[in-house]
């Protein structure tokens, strides 16, 4: 076997190994243009949302939400996102930076849960909040799961002493813990796509 061949012979095996034939540990990841997210299906006791992703780049993205409250705080949430990715440990594995900020909308709905419970406390109205923290998502194709953990603080745009601050900041919408657990769906695979440089594949991060 000439240089020449086996030369082209290891050019080919990258090729099939990056594209996912043979996919290894160090390969790097080309990612999704858009995703959709359910917002965090553990906590459909209380709330429900979505998601809209827009990767700018193979490391950084844009993220639209939009959160409804039933619970204790019935209201609304909506924010946005930056991510900022790395592949990490295999290929379609990504860990991310975020930070987000937004603004809401709560009332105060404690009959439901404490029927004929006298309460002094009134609604929050209208409140900002802005958070931070670490993620890891995991993709399987067109499916993926993510999770993070961060901090997030709140405070109504109006100041109030007559709200439920305890349960506002604790359970509620202005919760100090900032987590979840989300599903989506992604299209457009751009690894298919050799000339939109703006979603080159990541470097891979190794845990050495």
């Amino acid at each position: 076997m000439t240089r020449k061949t086996l030369f082209t012979h290891l050019l080919l095996a990258l090729f099939l190994l990056c594209r996912g034939e043979a996919r290894g540990q160090f390969c790097p990841y080309t990612p999704y243009r858009l995703s959709v997210h359910v917002t965090n299906p553990l906590g459909l006791l209380s709330k429900a949302g979505l998601r809209l992703q827009y990767r700018l780049s193979s490391a950084n993205s844009v993220l639209l939400g939009y959160r409804h409250y039933y619970g204790f705080f019935p209201g609304y949430q909506a924010f946005g996102e930056f991510h900022r990715y790395f592949s990490i440990q295999n290929a379609e594995n990504e860990a991310f930076f975020y930070g987000k900020m937004g603004v809401g909308n709560a009332g105060y709905a404690p009959k439901p849960y404490f029927a004929g419970a006298e309460d002094p406390y009134g609604v929050v109205d209208g409140y900002l909040f802005a958070g931070g923290g670490v993620g890891k998502r995991i993709n399987i194709g067109h499916f993926f799961i993510e999770g993070n953990i961060g901090v997030k603080l709140a405070s109504p745009i109006e100041k109030k002493d007559d709200y439920n601050k305890n349960l506002f900041y604790s359970l509620g919408p202005g919760s100090f813990l900032d987590c979840g657990i989300h599903l989506g769906l992604q299209f457009f695979d751009e690894e298919r796509n050799m000339y939109n440089h703006s979603l080159r594949a990541h470097k891979p991060y190794i845990n050495r």
